[in-house]
């Protein structure tokens, strides 16, 4: 249960972040009990194997049970548009609000993962929201390399520009996903489209790449309790070899990482970047690039909002039916939908 803690946002940089404890007793420092008890087999060092059909596998979520039922309905379709054919998922409450929609990009290190990874999730925030979700199955790398996920989320929203011109689109994702949404948002600003309202991105990749002896990558800026240092250690480590792997395998040869539609951290154009709210684990590896994308944007004059969950980890948000902070997360993305209707 969330815990009743004052959850008011602090600035930080010009950043409103909001730090939410996974209970009232416990403020920072520690892995939340339920995410500990899924890394008991980190406590040795792992290698990764760089065998794309094993990652892939990785890349899937478990069953979650679904409490939303035919109150949403999901429809698989393809939306052409730009001479590319793009996979989605078309979820519709049976109460819908016509002048916002959220556009999806799905997790899984730009390899793996799948829209119905988070269908959940979305159907969740599609019931309370009222608002109409497209969750794309944009095409995955080694087989399609950067632009390709870029231009297929472009594609979607040229589409919807072109067939529901009145429309305004919240752009979201997780994780690599996230990465995505951002480069789309970016290409159609440089485009001139002015359609897509908000940002809501959960765990956002936004330099991938980068140097891991880094700043981005300083794993002693994740203070914990000694009796679990290690074990966050080696899961650090862990996600380490998958953003060296991740980018090996998203990256063409003639593309360098840090490019500005690879690392969002890098846009020159973030002033007109719209409202955006990061969500994020406190013991998340990724942490530390996305706080600084969130001071970039903040210093860009962009309302930026920064929600830091105390001792989750990565990947949490599908999980609406193991952790309170995944459904914490469909409240406040359906806040965040209607705050703009």
């Amino acid at each position: 249960m969330m815990p009743m803690t004052n959850l008011k946002p602090v600035k930080i940089n010009g950043v409103n972040k909001v730090t939410k404890p996974f209970n009232d007793d416990v403020s920072a420092g520690q892995l939340d009990p339920a995410v500990l008890k899924n890394m008991t087999n980190l406590d040795e060092p792992v290698h990764l194997e760089n065998n794309l059909a094993a990652l892939r596998d990785g890349s899937l979520t478990p069953p979650i049970k679904d409490p939303i039922g035919d109150r949403v309905t999901v429809e698989q379709t393809l939306l052409n548009c730009q001479n590319r054919a793009v996979p989605i998922e078309w979820l519709t409450p049976a109460i819908v609000l016509k002048h916002q929609m959220l556009v999806y990009f799905h997790g899984g290190a730009f390899y793996g993962g799948e829209p119905q990874n988070n269908t959940v999730l979305l159907k969740m925030i599609a019931d309370r929201s009222h608002c109409e979700i497209i969750n794309v199955d944009y095409g995955l790398a080694p087989e399609h390399k950067a632009p390709a996920g870029m231009l297929d989320g472009l594609a979607v929203i040229q589409y919807l520009h072109e067939t529901r011109p009145e429309t305004k689109i919240a752009i979201a994702g997780d994780s690599a996903g996230a990465n995505i949404a951002l480069a789309v948002a970016s290409l159609n600003r440089q485009l001139g489209g002015n359609q897509i309202n908000q940002q809501l991105l959960l765990y956002p990749v936004t330099a991938p790449g980068a140097d891991h002896q880094g700043p981005l990558w300083d794993v002693n800026q994740f203070p914990i309790i000694p009796s679990q240092r290690n074990r966050f250690a080696h899961y650090h480590d862990l996600f380490r070899q998958i953003d060296t792997i991740m980018t090996d395998y998203y990256l063409p040869a003639n593309v360098e990482a840090a490019s500005p539609l690879v690392s969002p951290i890098n846009q020159l154009d973030l002033a007109h970047s719209p409202a955006t709210m990061i969500m994020m684990g406190e013991f998340d590896p990724f942490r530390l690039q996305a706080w600084e994308y969130a001071e970039r944007l903040a210093n860009a004059g962009v309302e930026t909002t920064f929600v830091q969950y105390q001792g989750q980890n990565h990947a949490f948000a599908p999980l609406i039916d193991r952790f309170w902070q995944a459904r914490d997360v469909a409240d406040l993305m359906t806040e965040s939908l209607v705050s703009l209707l």
